[in-house]
């Protein structure tokens, strides 16, 4: 059985002064304990094939128009309770590790494969796979702890309201009536 979503607006203008918004966690429904500035993207979807561009014009071609259409709100004093600061710094600590560790395990693995004898070479070409492969499973991490993921928030696709996604009880009971 599939729940209903419950998708609230709020005008882009009213997020981005600090103070309009609600003192309780969007996704807990807790009080919020920091607050955050962010930018939210909208959700773009373009056009057309992307297995089929597979040469460099077409891709910025579809990059290009991706840009055009993207619209950015700047929110300000978005409200984070206890857990949600716990999960962002928990996911921004994994992607740290993650990224230094694949780096050293990557660039060290070479360092020390070039002034090695010929016989580890290979092993030391393991090491720097493994390290590269880590590196790359950061940004993982890293979306995993990003503010919009979190908050459950984007920006509509005319830039003029923020779409909220399923808050909590809490927060939409803070929300002006019109933004149901």
């Amino acid at each position: 059985m599939r729940q209903e979503q419950r998708v609230y607006t709020l005008p882009a203008g009213s997020v981005q002064q600090p103070g309009n918004l609600p003192a309780h966690c969007a996704r807990h429904g807790r009080p919020a304990v920091k607050r955050v500035d962010f930018a939210l993207q909208s959700k773009v979807e373009i056009e057309g094939n992307r297995t089929l561009s597979g040469n460099v014009f077409s891709t910025a071609d579809r990059l290009s128009r991706r840009a055009e259409k993207v619209r950015v709100t700047h929110v300000k004093g978005w409200p984070l309770c206890r857990d949600c600061v716990r999960i962002r710094t928990v996911w921004l600590t994994i992607a740290l590790i993650m990224f230094v560790g694949g780096l050293v395990a990557f660039a060290g693995s070479l360092l020390v494969g070039i002034v090695a004898a010929e016989s580890t070479v290979q092993a030391f070409a393991g090491v720097a796979i493994g390290g590269f492969v880590v590196l790359v499973l950061s940004a993982f991490a890293l979306h995993r702890a990003g503010l919009a993921r979190l908050v459950g928030a984007a920006t509509a696709a005319d830039g003029r309201t923020v779409l909220i996604v399923n808050p909590s009880d809490a927060f939409a009971a803070e929300l002006p009536r019109r933004c149901a």
